[in-house]
């Protein structure tokens, strides 16, 4: 990612992000800029889908029919140490949501640090992670499993 945007002197707007974003992220080699778009909007419009902005990253969630397991897609243009912060105040959101796990999937090679520097955040939290390959090895996920005894947020 070559643009970067330190949400601490510039936010931005989550089109913004997304925009930004979509026009620099390696795309399958099928899919032009426009087709990614227009799939991310769609993905982001769908009914129960929940989109959540801090500072210049975009968290969207799939949840589970139960509601209490999300699955991810992020969207960022923030520095790595606002990255970091970003995701640590998301996690504890979904924590007192009543969410009980996550998972979101990256390119390998590409953000294993910042889950790790993630991690080392969480310590104390409760919240329990860990990386794992994809069987093809192309990409990572970050499971994420949130503590249950921790009161729901009301909606």
């Amino acid at each position: 990612m070559a643009t970067v945007i330190d949400s601490t002197e510039t936010p931005l707007p989550a089109p913004t992000i997304v925009l930004t974003y979509a026009s620099e992220a390696k795309l399958p080699p099928d899919m032009d800029l426009q087709t990614a778009l227009t799939r991310w909007v769609q993905e982001m419009s769908s009914p129960n889908i929940e989109m959540i902005q801090v500072g210049n990253t975009v968290f969207v969630g799939h949840p589970s029919k139960d509601k209490r397991k999300l699955m991810g897609r992020v969207f960022n243009v923030d520095t790595a140490r606002n990255f970091v912060s970003n995701t640590v105040k998301y996690f504890k959101l979904l924590q007192k949501k009543g969410i009980t796990h996550y998972s979101v999937s990256f390119d390998t090679g590409t953000l294993e640090q910042i889950a790790k520097a993630v991690g080392k955040a969480l310590v104390g939290s409760g919240i329990q992670a860990g990386l794992a390959p994809t069987e093809s090895g192309k990409e990572t996920v970050l499971f994420v499993q949130f503590p249950t005894n921790i009161k729901k947020a009301k909606s």
